[in-house]
């Protein structure tokens, strides 16, 4: 198995660019047959959040699982991601409706020094 490719962007605006850019070529790496526009829009919408929610630095992990790829996104603070009910009317809101709805898993877990949230992906 592949070692995992990692990354640590700060909490600045051109970050979630990055972060997709490096997401998305370690998935090519780590784990070819993963659709690359699935993997970049969860991790744009994971990205955000950690850095609009977050807190310092976001840590990027992307692992070969034997099905596909796994995406993990750290930041410091230990509040978990929720999904919301948003209505047509609001400008946010959706994250975690769409990372449920295009990923095959997800989760968040809050550790010593802050929360990681995970998608994985599936080979198509």
């Amino acid at each position: 198995m592949t070692q995992p490719l990692e990354m640590t962007a700060e909490t600045v605006p051109t970050s979630v660019a990055r972060i997709r850019r490096f997401v998305t070529h370690a998935t090519g790496e780590v784990a070819p047959g993963v659709e690359p526009d699935t993997v970049a829009l969860l991790v744009s919408e994971v990205a955000t959040n950690a850095l609009v929610h977050g807190v310092g630095q976001v840590r990027v992990r992307v692992l070969p699982t034997a099905a596909g790829v796994r995406v993990e996104v750290h930041d410091g603070s230990s509040v978990l991601p929720t999904k919301r009910d948003a209505t047509p009317l609001d400008e946010g809101g959706r994250g975690v409706a769409l990372v449920e709805a295009l990923s095959s898993s997800w989760g968040s877990q809050a550790d010593d020094d802050g929360k990681t949230v995970w998608f994985e992906v599936a080979r198509v």
